[in-house]
């Protein structure tokens, strides 16, 4: 016995080169994709209210969501994160969150303010 851990064959398989591409068409459908529904929702609204900011950290989010999309696919394929389903369901869904993000945009500042001046007033 050499002590080594073989990681479990997993059948399925997730494409690496698609979950980044997802990710760079909408911001955390890769996460979404990947099994990570929570994960995509929160690097979409960070790159939401960091692009209202200031564009290049929207940007450096976006782009960051695209390579952990890329690394997490191939980590679940070498098994050294554990393999996780993604539905229809939970795409859908994502969409419907990706979509009430881009309504609520315009309003998103005015928002954001509100909400820092009652926390300044603690």
């Amino acid at each position: 016995m050499t002590g080594r851990v073989i990681p479990p064959v997993c059948a399925e398989s997730k494409n690496p080169g698609f979950s980044a591409l997802l990710s760079l068409v909408f911001v955390g459908l890769g996460q979404a994709y990947n099994g990570q529904f929570l994960r995509g929702v929160l690097i979409l609204v960070g790159t939401l209210i960091a692009g209202l900011y200031f564009a290049p950290a929207g940007a450096a989010i976006w782009l960051y969501g695209a390579c952990d999309a890329y690394a997490t696919a191939r980590r679940m394929n070498d098994g050294t994160v554990p393999y996780r389903d993604s539905s229809i369901a939970a795409l859908l869904l994502f969409f419907a969150v990706w979509l009430a993000g881009l309504l609520l945009l315009p309003v998103t500042p005015a928002a954001v303010s509100t909400v820092a001046a009652g926390l300044s007033s603690w």
